[in-house]
């Protein structure tokens, strides 16, 4: 009896190395996880400014109305995988970027929209888009005239609109210097209908509540003012699928997949009961 507990006790301290052991290369593993996930975050970031720059340059060089009717593949997309257009191809959309990245070296923090009037505001677009679709407006007034999005087009291609709406598209990009993507966030009408087809987005982004640690960096980078760490997947009609979130956030508890089905059946299958 004394020997078994003497070589039960022998044995302790190398069960312990063992755990202990297990435990830092488990450690390493996830470490080795999280810093391959942001560098693939990152190269994400790499080939999406390729594509903007892409298509903005196509803009300069007069080519972009030669492929803009491939963009109507981009609805089934959006409809699959989420809103590419704007984060991804939108030239006016490129513009308040650069101009964002250029303000972030002028002021110290950006302007963030604050939570209680955000809720309200990302429904003016839509409030916009069915004014311009309503017979009566169209009727009234020429509200086209007055889009910034229309006008950086016509601009850029050498159309330039009146000095009215001229004016409209200065001040959305100086804004821009100083508040994340203003336009898209609140005025954009091109936006609204890849937004609303991406609610019933398969793939999306999606958080794991086991590895986030609430930092909310995801929520600081989002330029659309979306709470990413609010939720288990990101299905709203404001996401552009820019990755910014993924980019930013520290220890890879975002990831862009698909959404499983048969969790949320389940789940409704257990509220019901």
């Amino acid at each position: 009896m004394q020997q078994s507990n003497q070589q039960a006790g022998s044995r302790g301290p190398i069960f312990k190395r063992d755990v202990a052991a297990n435990r830092y290369e488990l450690k390493c593993a996830n470490q080795k996880a999280t810093n391959d996930g942001r560098q693939a975050a990152q190269k994400l970031q790499w080939l999406r400014s390729a594509v903007q720059l892409a298509f903005l340059a196509l803009l300069a060089g007069g080519l972009y109305g030669a492929v803009r009717p491939a963009f109507v593949a981009l609805m089934p997309l959006a409809f699959l995988a989420g809103n590419y257009f704007c984060g991804w191809i939108c030239p006016f959309g490129t513009a308040q970027e650069l101009l964002g990245r250029l303000g972030a070296l002028l002021v110290k923090g950006k302007l963030k929209m604050p939570p209680a009037l955000q809720r309200y505001l990302q429904f003016s677009r839509y409030v916009l888009a069915a004014i311009i679709l309503s017979h009566v407006a169209q009727s009234l007034v020429d509200l086209s005239a007055i889009n910034a999005y229309k006008t950086f087009m016509r601009a850029m291609t050498g159309n330039v609109a009146q000095t009215a709406a001229l004016v409209i598209l200065g001040s959305f990009l100086v804004i821009a210097l100083f508040f994340e993507r203003p336009f898209c966030n609140y005025c954009c009408t091109e936006g609204v209908r890849f937004g609303v087809l991406s609610l019933g987005r398969l793939v999306t982004i999606k958080r794991s509540s086991d590895k986030c640690v609430n930092c909310r960096l995801c929520d600081k980078a989002c330029p659309m003012n979306l709470s990413v760490a609010g939720v288990k997947a990101v299905r709203h009609a404001q996401c552009i699928n820019c990755f910014q979130c993924l980019a930013a956030c520290p220890v890879g508890a975002l990831e862009y997949g698909k959404i499983s089905l048969k969790r949320k059946r389940l789940a409704g299958a257990e509220a019901d009961s």
